[in-house]
């Protein structure tokens, strides 16, 4: 069973996913506190390398070299201590794992699905099965643990205590059995997104309406796990009853509740309105600035462009995803490069009005109406340079390199937003063939 275990870890070296959830699950969430003390022991503890192997292994050889020296009772102890570190140090995921799919078979996402459980749960569970089977082998033989169990049922007390205590554990778990969820929300529930959302957000009522829908987006997020179905329903009925417009506490009944819905269908309306309309206004900015250069270049783009965290980048290498570039700009550098990898920081906050001009050969140098011009020297090992926010992954921009693979010198010129008003912040990138990776600073900032 461990070399199984060791076998299957070998097939997962190198592989690994992300993926986001939510939810409560307190197993979950014990296990990952819990992972900064347990992994150091794991790596730091020979014996439970390699899915346990070696503890296996040890606790079999001492095991086997006490009887043959006459010493069973040493042998049992010894293997007991070489294989009980597997049973902690890999029974606390398996054991997490069900708890929590005991408690809410929707846990499951908080674990990484299929592809979690394989990563996760089956290579602790091998190693965890293979030190019970030492154990199960070293085992006391079974004539000494039947006459353990008759003597502890010849007890008085024993005897006497196994009524009440039935009695009150019935009690006890009768009101937590009155507050289990129920069985109408068994199935899953799924997201229904808007069909012709411009902004491709979910509907104000993202289960549907009625009963169910309303169980499932009040239990959103670990909430009313202890109400039954039927205490829930009544409060969220009680709640309708009293809501009032503006009381954004109740609007987790909108599925059970009309008013609410209708309340809140109007506020989704007069968001989207200021949202389009915000659009639009920075889009009359950008149309409203744009760039007459001093000499006619091969190729303009213009777009309007946002950022998750103010970094618009070209990746053309595999490596320029792990070569802390980012982390190497220093505070206030407008514009950095490696060799594949080029970097223009703005503000998160507002939208670039971005204009890129192509050029054959090096173009008059403006700086007259900008904040900062930064020019910098970047070699295009693909001959693709793609100036995108990475965290969307794509952009309106086509390829900036003119003539392919080869060296470009990159010209960035930038102007701040008007901070009060709101507006874009503006981005023109010039960009020609030029050897040269020295940076220029035109018109340095402040």
């Amino acid at each position: 069973m461990s070399s199984a275990g060791l076998a299957y870890d070998l097939t997962l070296t190198n592989t690994g996913f992300g993926w986001f959830s939510s939810g409560y699950c307190p197993a979950r969430d014990l296990y990952d506190s819990a992972t900064a003390l347990w992994w150091p022991a794991r790596a730091y503890l020979p014996l439970a390398w390699y899915a346990g192997l070696p503890g296996v292994v040890l606790a079999f050889l001492v095991h086997w070299a006490a009887i043959r020296r006459g010493r069973p009772r040493a042998g049992r102890i010894l293997a007991r201590v070489a294989v009980a570190p597997l049973l902690v140090l890999y029974g606390l995921a398996p054991l997490a794992f069900a708890f929590d799919i005991a408690r809410d078979a929707q846990c499951l996402d908080r674990w990484g699905g299929s592809p979690g459980v394989g990563l996760f749960i089956v290579p602790d569970t091998v190693a965890v099965v293979a030190a019970l089977c030492a154990l199960a082998a070293v085992r006391v033989p079974r004539h000494r643990a039947g006459r353990l169990l008759r003597s502890v049922t010849r007890l008085r007390w024993a005897r006497r205590s196994a009524v009440p205590l039935a009695a009150l554990a019935l009690v006890a778990f009768l009101p937590v059995a009155d507050l289990a969820a129920g069985g109408i929300i068994r199935r899953p529930c799924e997201l229904r997104p808007v069909e012709g959302s411009a902004s491709g957000v979910f509907d104000v009522l993202p289960f549907g309406t009625g009963e169910r829908a309303f169980l499932c987006d009040a239990r959103a997020g670990g909430r009313f796990r202890s109400v039954s179905d039927r205490d829930l329903i009544a409060y969220g009925r009680a709640v309708c009853d009293a809501y009032r417009p503006g009381g954004s506490d109740q609007y987790f009944a909108a599925a059970i509740c009309p008013p609410v819905e209708a309340d809140l269908r109007r506020r989704k309306a007069a968001e989207e309105a200021e949202f389009h309309a915000r659009e639009a206004a920075d889009q009359r900015v950008c149309d409203a600035a744009r760039h007459r250069p001093l000499t006619r270049p091969v190729r303009v783009m213009r777009t309007r462009m946002g950022t998750d965290y103010g970094v618009i980048e070209s990746f053309e290498t595999e490596e320029a995803f792990d070569d802390d570039l980012l982390r190497s700009m220093a505070p206030g550098d407008l514009v950095a490069a490696v060799p594949g990898h080029l970097i223009i920081l703005t503000h998160s906050d507002f939208d670039n009005c971005l204009t890129a001009e192509l050029y054959r050969r090096r173009p008059p140098v403006e700086v007259k109406g900008w904040d900062r011009v930064v020019e910098i020297g970047y070699q295009s090992p693909t001959g693709h340079i793609g100036l995108m926010d990475s965290m969307v992954g794509e952009s309106d921009l086509p390829d900036l390199a003119l003539g392919g693979r080869g060296c470009y010198r990159v010209r960035v010129h930038y102007r701040e937003p008007e901070w009060e008003a709101g507006t874009p912040q503006h981005l023109l990138i010039v960009v020609y063939p030029g050897s040269g990776r020295r940076t220029v600073e035109y018109l340095p900032g402040s």
